[in-house]
């Protein structure tokens, strides 16, 4: 297919895919003469994952270098090529400076989050970004005075797992990795705001039930 066919099919701009072929996100084409270019399937599927990682994922085009380095990397597997795109999604949260009077505290939440997830059985690197926002969430709770032990944080952990592994098993559908990855970022990312919006409706519900709410009473529909 030419450059504009690749264009129409990845959905962005001609000019967009041009800047992705200089910055090297996308792989040159093969050339049929001194100005064009042939691209093929893998092309359309590069394109798509560099966009979900700008677009969906906001990386910055180093970070999206980065994790398209790792994805055409064979000494790395398929755990390890879908995982860097998460990582690279963020939040990056550094621990306190070693002078920092709060680091000690940092570094026993972190032993303490750590310590939870291997005793539910959980495969993570102490290098996961989330277990960095595990940390700084869970310390922050407790120095506000609010709930925060292993304990409240494990009944949250029962619940998202089985989550985890129903969207997984979607993303494992994907036999090709440039697609596993894409429905890896769109999972982590475009997901997030349905958990949160779900868990606030689910409060507005309890509140009720707690009150004695009666339920809202449905517009009936207009006849025609």
């Amino acid at each position: 297919m030419r450059l504009s066919e690749l264009s129409e099919r990845g959905g962005a701009s001609v000019a967009t895919v041009k800047y992705y072929l200089r910055e090297g996100l996308l792989p040159p084409g093969t050339p049929v003469t001194a100005r064009q270019s042939e691209y093929g399937e893998e092309h359309v599927r590069r394109l798509r994952l560099v966009r979900a990682l700008l677009t969906v994922g906001g990386m910055t085009i180093q970070q999206a270098r980065d994790v398209l380095a790792v994805a055409d990397d064979p000494a790395f597997g398929r755990h390890e090529r879908i995982g860097i795109a998460q990582y690279m999604l963020g939040p990056q949260i550094s621990p306190p400076d070693p002078a920092d009077p709060e680091r000690a505290l940092w570094d026993e939440v972190f032993a303490e989050m750590r310590g939870l997830l291997t005793e539910m059985g959980w495969q993570v690197y102490d290098e996961a970004p989330a277990l960095a926002a595990l940390t700084r969430a869970v310390l922050t709770l407790r120095t506000l005075g609010y709930r925060g032990g292993a304990d409240h944080i494990r009944r949250y952990a029962d619940v998202m797992h089985p989550i985890a592994a129903e969207e997984y098993t979607v993303i494992e559908e994907c036999p090709v990795l440039e697609e596993a990855m894409e429905a890896a970022v769109a999972y982590t990312v475009l997901y997030e705001p349905i958990l949160l919006a779900l868990r606030r409706l689910a409060h507005e519900d309890v509140s009720a039930r707690l009150h004695r709410i009666p339920p809202p009473q449905e517009t009936p529909l207009s006849s025609p």
